[in-house]
């Protein structure tokens, strides 16, 4: 699949730096998909856009692109496997790339969300959410949504509103009961579909003695949008990765994906998961 930089960056060009540096990345962001997830090019798309002092923030993999390399091309190039792009986001100096893979065949595969930040043209800073599909289910098996770049002004506004009301002042019923369409389509398979199964989910998560939900980044691109967090649902859990993305329409969050996935022990490398 061929990710094109879409029709409205040449107008967008004209409009702000923030817009301007959006578009310049997308550019680079969609031609590092295609080589990477698409052709399967591993080392191809690293050494293209990938800087030298690569920051890793995987807890499986040292810092470097080199070691990216060595481990994912093997896994890429694998007979059987399998790597579907659902959604990109490309957002400033932020890039989400949600996918399904599986890189052994036999096995149900996961949810991925892999984070990337640019600087001056290269991919400088790598973070993902790894989560293991259920077997039987695949809630990723959908045609891809593309981000609708006319709405990303009035979705922006919405989104870092409803951020605000959920993750810093706590309020997820007038969040919800504010943004969030009645007919919510939910793709977490532990939750109910429409917008109350969520909301009574969400809220009985949050009353745990010692839950806390610390943000860290928020990107926006047209009717998409997404949240990478560390939740954690007591003092003493060492919590898990979070990103969560949203899809909006008429101003509304019609849509809804997750995936979660523990902190390790251990690292590889000395940064943490976020």
């Amino acid at each position: 699949m061929r990710l094109a930089a879409g029709p409205l960056c040449a107008l967008m060009l004209a409009l702000t730096p923030a817009s301007a540096k959006t578009c310049d990345n997308r550019a680079v962001v969609s031609d590092f998909v295609e080589r990477f997830y698409a052709k399967r090019d591993v080392a191809g798309a690293f050494a293209a856009h990938v800087a030298p002092d690569y920051v890793q923030h995987n807890p499986g993999l040292p810092d470097g692109p080199k070691a990216a390399v060595e481990a994912l091309a093997p896994m890429f190039a694998a007979p059987g496997s399998r790597f579907e792009l659902k959604h990109l986001l490309v957002d400033g100096n932020l890039a989400l790339v949600h996918l399904y893979g599986r890189g052994k065949p036999g096995t149900p595969g996961g949810a991925v969300a892999d984070l990337y930040r640019l600087k001056d043209g290269k991919v400088v800073e790598h973070w993902d959410v790894l989560q293991p599909i259920a077997p039987g289910s695949e809630p990723l098996a959908m045609a891809p949504v593309s981000a609708d770049g006319d709405n990303s002004a009035h979705n922006r506004q919405a989104f870092l509103q409803f951020i605000d009301l959920l993750f810093r002042k706590g309020k997820t019923y007038e969040a919800y009961r504010r943004f969030v369409a009645r007919d919510l389509i939910q793709h977490n398979n532990r939750m109910g579909q429409g917008r109350d199964a969520a909301l009574a989910a969400i809220r009985e998560l949050r009353a745990a003695p010692g839950a806390s939900f610390d943000v860290q980044r928020v990107l926006v691109d047209g009717n998409l949008a997404a949240v990478h967090y560390r939740g954690k649902l007591s003092a003493d859990d060492r919590g898990a990765a979070v990103v969560e993305i949203f899809r909006f329409q008429k101003g509304k969050i019609v849509e809804h994906w997750d995936i979660f996935q523990p902190l390790p022990e251990s690292s590889r490398n000395d940064h943490p998961m976020f």
